[in-house]
């Protein structure tokens, strides 16, 4: 019998400027990545039916849009297998001299490789694409592909390397990269308190409740379920 393929599309969000770091991941059956972005394209018509749909572009004239896309993980049939997990780190406890070899690249792979850690973990059959929004990086997907497959060998995954595919994907052309932009983006905006500044966008706080009032999170404080539509893990560095 052949094994069933997941896709893994990852991206992350206030990497650099803000106090927490985001990753957020969606992890979708692979036979249904077809349909998942055939009823994305078409959630975004008749107001946009070009361009990349991202957390940075939103406006309260697409606002409707943006939401019936974001909607579609929640609602649409071609979603209902997709589940997103996310990951928070408080980068004020991070230290990349001692821990990561003075590379904040390194550490930030490390975090990447948690979430995905998560997602094969908690998907307990089938094997692995991970498609990672692409970033310039002097780390090689390949890379880290090998360590994550040792990583499930040293915790008796027992599947054989079941992280098959790590290759970066480019999100203007990956609909499915562009709703795990927004499903973050609006995390971000809430643990990172954007909604606090002074010139704070009243289209993207809309868009944040939206989205947090969809996922049934009250709390951005605190963590979800480990598994679950749409979860948040607060990783506790040691």
């Amino acid at each position: 019998m052949a094994e069933d393929y997941w896709d893994i599309y990852v991206d992350e969000s206030s990497q650099t400027k803000n106090r927490y770091l985001v990753l957020g991941a969606i992890i979708i059956p692979t036979s249904k990545v077809t349909s998942a972005d055939e009823c994305l394209q078409s959630a975004r018509l008749p107001e946009l039916p070009h361009g990349e749909m991202k957390w940075g572009k939103v406006s309260s004239a697409k606002l409707t849009a943006y939401k019936r896309y974001a909607d579609q993980f929640f609602d649409h049939a071609c979603l209902h297998e997709a589940k997103f997990h996310s990951l928070v780190v408080d980068t004020t406890q991070l230290n990349h001299h001692k821990f990561n070899e003075g590379s904040r690249e390194i550490g930030f792979n490390k975090e990447l490789y948690n979430l995905a850690t998560k997602c094969a973990r908690l998907q307990k059959t089938g094997l692995f694409h991970l498609y990672p929004d692409f970033r310039d990086t002097n780390q090689k997907p390949e890379d880290l592909r090998n360590i994550l497959n040792h990583g499930r060998h040293k915790n008796s995954d027992g599947r054989n390397w079941p992280f098959r595919r790590c290759q970066f994907r480019d999100s203007s052309k990956t609909p499915l990269l562009q709703l795990v932009d927004l499903l973050l983006g609006s995390l971000a905006y809430g643990v990172n308190k954007h909604y606090e500044k002074k010139d704070a966008s009243p289209a993207k706080l809309d868009l944040a409740r939206h989205i947090m009032r969809r996922a049934g999170l009250k709390d951005l404080t605190r963590d979800t379920s480990m598994n679950g539509k749409y979860t948040v893990w607060h990783r506790r560095l040691r």
